[in-house]
């Protein structure tokens, strides 16, 4: 009886944190699905820069810019529009941080163009709202995923556990991977990939779970990575790290490659700090031949951001 009831007292002791994290969840996708229906209804620069925090990034051409600075004033292209929607939503504990993550679709009068998947970190603001903080996508081969209910991950986080220095814990995580990866670039992947990861590529379908571990097994070459800006959540759970990639050329199919990456870090229960995702957006021309194909018609009118080109 007395460990039942204590067990009870700790549910109990949970329950508001719970209900906390699923109600800031249930905003991070509004804000996701509201910020598509404007683009709709308003035009993709509007939804961009009425969305975006004043230091929000997004991704041009492999390099990081501010999101307002990008789409305040940018012309829109008769005929073009952008549409996304959510797969998966993911929020910290304290309900301060969260990211969305789903496919894309460029259309041309109506008929679609290039498709890709996109990532989107939100941050509370001081009046409440949720605005994005980065947002950064790829273009990729493969369908898009249907989505009748927008998905969480399965794993449960480990305890919210707030600290005095968040930024520091999380770029010096960031900084241990990306030291280790320049050493055993596959072995590293491995060891911190979370079982759930989602790793974006240009080019490339998205690679989940197993099959990300499996394909980043013989990665050959590594890629040097320098972190500029990151973020930790007040709950110690979940922080995202972005900053600039290069890469090395490796004969005519690996040319050098250069851009910014996105690295989303989240604390499971079991597994301590993982990996969860991972977003490449590359500079022109630092790409492999196949994934550096564009469809037909598209040629320097993919929208900057959600697709990064």
């Amino acid at each position: 009886m007395k460990n039942q009831l204590t067990i009870g007292v700790a549910l109990a002791c949970l329950l508001p944190g719970v209900s906390k994290a699923q109600s800031a969840r249930a905003a991070v996708e509004a804000a996701e699905t509201s910020f598509a229906a404007q683009a709709a209804q308003a035009g993709t620069a509007a939804a961009f820069v009425a969305n975006s925090a004043p230091n929000g990034l997004v991704a041009e051409q492999g390099k990081l810019v501010n999101a307002q600075e990008l789409w305040t004033g940018r012309p829109a292209k008769p005929g073009q529009r952008l549409a996304w929607y959510p797969v998966l939503a993911d929020v910290s504990q304290t309900g301060d941080l969260g990211y969305t993550t789903g496919p894309w679709t460029t259309f041309q009068n109506n008929r679609p163009q290039a498709a890709g998947e996109y990532v989107t970190v939100w941050r509370k603001q001081p009046d409440g709202k949720f605005k994005f903080v980065v947002d950064m996508g790829i273009e990729r081969v493969g369908t898009a995923p249907a989505a009748a209910t927008v998905a969480q991950p399965r794993l449960l986080a480990a305890v919210a556990t707030p600290s005095a220095a968040p930024s520091n814990i999380l770029l010096d995580l960031d900084r241990k991977f990306a030291a280790a990866e320049l050493l055993k670039p596959g072995a590293t992947y491995q060891q911190y990939l979370s079982a759930e990861a989602r790793l974006y590529r240009p080019g490339l379908s998205v690679m989940q779970g197993a099959a990300a571990s499996a394909n980043m097994k013989n990665l050959d070459g590594s890629y040097l990575f320098t972190a500029t800006t990151c973020y930790l959540a007040a709950a110690g759970d979940l922080g995202y790290v972005v900053g600039t990639l290069r890469r090395a050329a490796a004969g005519a199919k690996h040319p050098e490659e250069n851009g910014s990456y996105l690295r989303i870090w989240r604390r499971e229960a079991v597994a301590g700090w993982r990996l969860v995702v991972e977003v490449f957006n590359l500079t022109p021309g630092s790409m492999a031949p196949a994934a550096a194909s564009t469809p037909e018609g598209t040629a320097g009118q993919l929208p900057a951001a959600k697709s990064g080109q």
